[in-house]
């Protein structure tokens, strides 16, 4: 077909569909998404509008594909924050004598921002600080988000409780030893000696070094730091809306909570099977000393006996007939048997 043929067509989904119906049988599943994806296109430049390009035909014909192509949603183990804090409560003894380098002591300040800020480790490293206010223990980085809500955010970094794991102690203690003291508004980790910002592969090999110094495993990635932190709070019963405003981010913990709790995950699973356990026991506890169960049991023994009667000759219909009301009138057995041993 011509051009011209294909820009009158005023159904084009029919022939996306029959095109995706000849291709669909040998071709990958990433070939006929990009084929679907390459002919609406054709259809939406030629004709100038997306009207009749989408359709049920194609959505049902591509969804098997879709599903296909999909990351598969699974259960990912990732580290506690603990195993990294008590690295660092570690280090807080060497940062106190004095004995850590400029290197080692940037190392924790890029990691504890990370941890407190649950920024991005791209937003640390393009990130300003605002120290006016540091003698009153809080220190305000200032970034750009270029993912999730785009824009510009401040964050503040609080005096916390403990001494060896607070965020502003490190900074200072970092900032000392520098050759060049970071000024206001100046860049986190400009390099002293050169003058320039670490860029974000040099960051990165820093986080790395403090997590694997911290004994986590070195499959686990930066990023997951951040996955961490959120999972952490979740795990301290801190309600959504708390965490939605602390990560800035509600999607992120959706996703934390749903694939990245294994831990979580693994301990509702034993809290189920315990119930489930005593739940199980009690039912037969119930069942066995039930008046109920009981009577039940006794009723069918009855009915076996009386049959056994009744075809000896040894029971007649009106006593039979009796011997039924009496018992199903009562629900106590004990009184059901006392009154079938009158009768």
């Amino acid at each position: 077909m011509s051009a011209e043929q294909l820009a009158r067509i005023d159904k084009p989904y029919i022939i996306i569909a029959d095109y995706i119906t000849d291709i669909i049988k040998d071709q990958s599943d990433a070939f006929v998404i990009q084929a679907r994806t390459s002919v609406s296109t054709m259809f939406e430049l030629m004709r100038g509008q997306e009207k009749n390009l989408r359709n049920k035909i194609i959505e049902q014909l591509m969804l098997k594909r879709m599903s296909n192509t999909r990351k598969v949603i699974k259960e990912v183990t990732i580290w506690k924050i603990e195993e990294l804090l008590d690295y660092i409560m570690q280090l807080s003894v060497q940062r106190d004598e004095g004995s850590l380098t400029v290197t080692e002591l940037r190392r924790v300040v890029i990691t504890i921002f990370m941890v407190y800020s649950v920024l991005r480790l791209s937003e640390i490293q393009r990130a300003m600080q605002d120290i006016t206010q540091v003698q009153q223990g809080m220190i305000i980085l200032c970034t750009n988000l270029l993912k999730g809500k785009r824009g510009k955010v401040e964050v503040s970094l609080k005096r916390v409780v403990n001494r060896a794991v607070r965020s502003i102690i490190w900074f200072e203690a970092w900032n000392e030893k520098r050759k060049i003291k970071t000024a206001d508004r100046d860049l986190l980790q400009r390099i002293s000696e050169n003058k320039r910002a670490l860029t974000l592969e040099e960051c990165s090999k820093e986080v790395h070094i403090v997590i694997s110094n911290a004994g986590i495993d070195k499959k686990h990635s930066v990023t997951t730091k951040r996955k961490v932190a959120i999972s952490a709070m979740q795990n301290k019963n801190k309600i959504k809306i708390q965490i939605d405003r602390w990560s800035r981010h509600s999607e992120s913990a959706d996703i934390v909570r749903e694939n990245y709790d294994v831990s979580n995950n693994d301990s509702i699973r034993k809290a189920l099977f315990e119930w489930v356990s005593t739940r199980g026991e009690r039912n037969v506890n119930e069942e066995v000393s039930s008046p109920y169960t009981r009577w039940v049991t006794l009723s069918v023994m009855k009915c076996r006996v009386m049959e056994h009667h009744l075809q000896q000759g040894e029971l007649t219909f009106p006593t039979l007939r009796n011997c039924v009301a009496l018992s199903w009138k009562k629900n106590d057995c004990t009184e059901a048997s006392e009154e079938m041993e009158e009768q």
